[in-house]
């Protein structure tokens, strides 16, 4: 039996649509994810906001695609020319995105972060299905597995780090650095920061909640943005509102700055790039300084992110069968239980009433099988008949890994079952 994944994704994101694209639909992500939520069959919606792209995953089933692109397209006056994944195909990308294989920075750790708080997001509002989070932690957990075994995520690789790259050769010990903004970037810029030696960093922020990070990350507070602006060398600006948080006036006409602008949303007002002792890295100076690369480890990530998708695949598949293992084992033991209550009562059960017991037990477990085994013969289909008592009971060859295996329903093997009647014999004896 065939799994389809009712999973669908709707994407913008910078390598194929441009970091101002993928802006313009940022500030309307809550409003599409409302609307896909809104689609007759449509069970979830996951919406992901990065730097570099937006993607809205979908439970749904299939056929739903085209409704999803029109039930957005009177959100935006221009709808963008959306790349569209669909069931196994969506699966794929989702995992790859999660490996930061489709990142800006090849191998970056914070899309998963992002990807996990969003799922939490959703879970808290009562907003995510079970097979989505099933995909989504599946996807999460081959993503660990790409940090561990490859060196992708090595030395912190991020946005930040690479936007600090771009200094070049620095004293970074002595380098005095003001973060602007606590947004989304704020605490890996810290991380980033500190871990090529940085100590001397402040912290600006308009919105009030300076005070708090400063204090959370051990940083100093300034307060007058550009009294501040004129005692560093280097600003990141990390606030991402939509509205520029250093302007023209704000800096110094003799500054000597570098300012990294790592917010979708430019927290740095034009002007300021004007300005002759001043450069600005932004986001799209990152994206035309980087590009896909395949490396050893890049190869084994993808090898990582194949298996993973495999292995859900495999999960999808016993799902599909639980309920038909469940109504076996309800079906047996209601027979057991059946022949439980026949037992004699009332003296110690003999080995001839435990013989009985069984035997009849065998002939009623056998009665159906063997009554198809007469029907298919009549219907000249021995050999699937054979071919499906070899596939349930093992009959006609041995496969030992069967006899370690476990139960998906119950979580046992057969050696439980051996334990369990160890123990009946100790308690037995005991007795």
């Amino acid at each position: 039996m065939d799994v389809t994944v009712n999973l669908r994704i709707l994407s913008v994101q910078h390598r194929h649509h441009g970091l101002v694209e993928v802006e313009r639909i940022v500030d309307s992500a809550e409003e599409i994810a409302a609307r896909l939520r809104g689609v007759p069959g449509v069970e979830a919606v996951l919406p992901l906001t990065t730097c570099n792209r937006v993607e809205f995953i979908v439970d749904a089933p299939e056929g739903t695609s085209e409704q999803l692109v029109e039930a957005i397209a009177d959100e935006l006056d221009l709808p963008p020319a959306w790349d569209r994944y669909d069931a196994d195909e969506a699966m794929q990308h989702l995992f790859r995105v999660c490996a930061g294989l489709e990142s800006m920075v090849v191998g970056e750790r914070e899309i998963a972060g992002q990807v996990r708080r969003a799922l939490g997001e959703a879970q808290d509002a009562g907003l995510a299905s079970p097979d989505l989070t099933l995909i989504v932690d599946e996807a999460l957990r081959a993503s660990r597995r790409v940090a561990r075994e490859t060196s992708l995520a090595d030395a912190g690789r991020s946005v930040v780090s690479v936007a600090l790259d771009l200094l070049g050769d620095q004293d970074f010990a002595a380098m005095r650095v003001l973060l602007v903004g606590t947004g989304a970037f704020a605490g890996a810029s810290v991380a980033a920061l500190r871990a090529r030696g940085v100590t001397d960093i402040r912290v600006h922020s308009a919105s009030g909640r300076g005070d708090s990070f400063a204090l959370s990350h051990r940083l100093g507070l300034a307060q007058d943005l550009p009294d501040a602006l004129r005692d560093v060398d280097v600003v990141v600006a990390c606030r991402g509102t939509g509205v520029p948080a250093i302007t023209g006036t704000d800096v110094a006409p003799d500054a000597r700055l570098r300012i990294l602008d790592l917010s979708l949303h430019s927290d740095v007002a034009p002007s300021v790039a004007d300005l002759p002792g001043v450069e600005v890295i932004s986001l799209a100076t990152l994206q035309q300084t980087l590009s896909p690369s395949l490396s050893p480890d890049t190869t084994l990530a993808e090898r990582i992110v194949a298996e993973g998708a495999d292995e859900l695949r495999a999960k999808l598949h016993r799902r599909v069968l639980d309920p038909a293992v469940v109504s076996l084992r309800e079906t047996v033991l209601e027979l057991v239980n059946d022949e439980v209550e026949r037992l004699p009562a009332g003296r110690p059960l003999s080995h001839d009433d435990a013989a009985r017991a069984l035997r009849r037990l065998a002939t009623r477990l056998l009665h159906v099988p063997s009554t198809r085994a007469k029907l298919a013969a009549a219907a000249g289909r021995t050999d699937e008949y054979l071919s499906a008592m070899a596939e349930l009971y093992g009959i006609g060859g041995t496969d030992e890994s069967l006899d370690r295996a476990e139960c998906p329903v119950t979580g046992l093997g057969v050696d439980a079952l051996a334990d369990d009647r160890d123990e009946e014999e100790r308690q037995g004896r005991a007795g």
